[in-house]
C-alpha cells in the first residue's frame, strides 16, 4: 500500500487526512472510505469505528499496525469503483489536483540519520579533499575510520523542519554551498527494545524518500570541533511523497534518479553496508524504538552534489524519483529569503464529529 497524508483547504482552515494511492493515481481517504463501508454493512456508530480502524493521523495509523493495513486494503477494494462525488455526505476519493500532498509524517517521533553507503563515503571524502576549503576549513576526514565498518553510528536531526512534496525549501543565509542528499527513510512500525537481529526486519513498516539538506561550508566549520552536525543539517529535511509498505516494495532492486532543473545529475541504487535489521538491533540494545520513528540510510552513491562536485543554484528545482515510490520534488529559495512554514509547523484543524445510533 502507498500511504499518504494530504491536506484539504476549507474556509476555516486546513484539514489533514490519511489516504492511500489508488491504482489510477486518485487518493482514497481511508477513514472516510471505512465509514462508508461500515455504513453499508449496517454497523452502528460507523464514524467512531472507522476512526479506530483507520485513524486519520499517520502516526496513529502506523501505531494501529497490521490491523489498520488490513482494513485499509478493504477500503481500497471498496473504493475501487467510487468517484470523487459525495456519497452519504462523505467524500472518500479525491482527484490529486484538488488537494495538497504533504509529507506522509509531518512530525516523526525522531529521525536517526545513519551513513550506510561505503561507496558514497569514499567518493565524498575524495571529492571534498580535492576541493578548496569550504567555510575556510578543510574537511578533517581523509579516510573512513576503522570503526565505521563495525558500528552503524548515527546522529539525530530535528523533526520540526520537515518539508513535503512541492514545498519551497529556504536557502539558509549562513551558506553559499547548499546541497541535497538522496536517502531512503525506513519507517519503524512497532515498539521494541532489545530486539534480536533476526527479528529486526519485522520492525520495518515501509519506506519513503528523504532529502537531508546540507550546508556544506557551514558543515565544515561545525564539524571541525568534533561535534555535530547540528545547524548544517537541522536547517531542513524533506520526506515523501508516500510510504510504501514493506510487503509491496523491492527496495534493493529499485532505481533512483536525481534531476536538477530537469537535468539528470545522477542515477543510483540502494547500497547498504549494514542490513536494516542490524540497525534495529543496534539501536534497541539501549533505546526503545516506536512506531513512526525514522531511520535514514545516509546518502546513496552519487546522491549528493558535493560528491559530483556540482552545486545546485538558488531558485532551483530538485527532484528525487524512485521506482515504485514516486517523485519527491522541492523548490529552492534564494539565499536568506524566508519561505512558508513547513507542514510540521503549520496549524491545521482536527475533524471531530458526534453521532447517534
Amino acid at each position: 500500500m502507498k500511504l499518504i497524508t494530504f491536506a484539504i483547504d476549507t474556509p476555516v482552515g486546513e484539514i489533514r487526512r490519511v489516504g492511500a494511492i489508488r491504482k489510477d493515481g486518485f487518493f482514497v481517504d481511508l477513514a472516510a472510505g471505512r465509514e462508508l463501508l461500515l455504513k453499508k454493512q449496517g454497523v452502528d456508530l460507523a464514524y467512531a469505528q472507522a476512526e479506530r480502524d483507520c485513524p486519520s493521523d499517520m502516526l496513529a495509523f502506523i501505531r494501529a499496525g497490521e490491523d489498520a493495513l488490513k482494513k485499509g486494503h478493504e477500503v481500497l477494494d471498496f473504493a475501487a469503483g467510487l468517484g470523487t462525488e459525495k456519497v452519504d455526505g462523505l467524500t472518500a476519493v479525491y482527484d490529486p489536483a484538488a488537494v495538497r500532498l504533504l509529507t506522509p509524517i509531518p512530525r516523526p517521533n525522531t529521525i536517526r540519520c545513519f551513513s550506510l553507503s561505503e561507496k558514497h563515503m569514499l567518493n565524498g571524502i575524495k571529492s571534498m579533499q580535492d576541493t578548496a576549503a569550504w567555510g575556510g576549513v578543510k574537511p578533517s576526514l581523509t579516510k573512513l575510520p576503522d570503526e565505521w565498518y563495525n558500528l552503524p553510528t548515527y546522529y539525530k536531526t530535528g523533526t520540526t523542519e520537515i518539508y513535503g512534496p512541492d514545498e519551497l525549501v529556504p536557502w539558509p543565509a549562513l551558506t553559499d554551498k547548499f546541497d541535497y542528499e538522496l536517502e531512503i527513510a525506513t519507517v519503524i512500525g512497532k515498539r521494541g527494545r532489545n530486539v534480536a537481529e533476526e527479528e529486526g526486519e519485522s520492525y520495518i513498516y515501509g519506506w519513503t524518500l528523504y532529502n537531508d539538506w546540507s550546508t556544506r561550508d557551514f558543515q565544515n566549520r561545525e564539524m571541525s570541533i568534533n561535534l555535530g552536525p547540528s545547524l548544517c543539517k537541522d536547517n531542513a529535511s524533506s520526506l515523501g511523497p508516500c510510504i510504501v509498505t514493506r510487503d509491496e516494495y523491492d527496495l534493493y532492486n529499485a532505481h533512483f534518479t536525481i534531476r536538477v532543473n530537469g537535468e539528470v545529475w545522477s542515477q543510483t541504487m540502494v547500497d547498504l553496508y549494514f542490513p536494516l535489521k542490524h540497525l534495529v538491533q543496534y539501536v534497541t540494545q539501549v533505546q526503545t524504538v516506536f512506531p513512526g520513528d525514522i531511520f535514514t540510510s545516509g546518502t546513496l552513491p552519487f546522491g549528493a552534489g558535493c560528491e559530483l562536485k556540482k552545486w545546485i543554484p538558488e531558485g532551483g528545482v530538485i527532484e528525487f524519483e524512485a521506482e515504485g515510490l514516486g517523485i519527491l520534488r522541492n523548490y529552492i529559495g534564494k539565499k536568506g529569503e524566508t519561505a512558508p512554514l513547513p507542514a510540521s509547523q503549520r496549524p491545521y484543524l482536527k475533524v471531530e464529529r458526534t453521532e447517534s445510533v
